[in-house]
């Protein structure tokens, strides 16, 4: 669970860092193009690529992204079997603890008080 987790952090992180590099080539180079396409009003000057498809890729990798680093962070750090492995080793050692006090009490003689002088 913590390689998954460490992977999912580091993937998420990647395809965050990914999103924001697409999103600023979106409005880097192709939305000053259509500004400029659109400003010149002229059908035959360059080819227009319409930027909608990019920022719905950027959008969704940054969600895609969001939510793996979401689960990076929220995963835990030991898997429930390393949890339940260490219960079950406390146990242990108290049952024995408790086990060895009381076979040594039983051991022992009692402490009886000796009867004192009368005078």
């Amino acid at each position: 669970m913590k390689v998954l987790k460490n992977v999912f952090l580091v993937v998420g992180l990647l395809v965050v860092i990914g999103a924001g590099v697409m999103a600023g080539i979106v409005t880097g180079i192709h939305l000053p193009v259509l500004v400029r396409v659109a400003r010149a009003n002229s059908l035959g000057q360059a080819p227009l690529t319409d930027p909608t498809s990019w920022v719905l890729i950027g959008v969704a990798a940054a969600v895609v992204g969001g939510l793996l680093v979401g689960l990076g962070i929220g995963l835990p750090r030991r898997t429930a079997n390393a949890v339940r492995h260490e219960t079950i080793e406390d146990l242990h050692r108290q049952t024995t603890a408790d086990a060895a006090v009381q076979a040594a009490a039983l051991h022992e003689p009692a402490d009886e008080h000796p009867a004192e002088p009368q005078a």
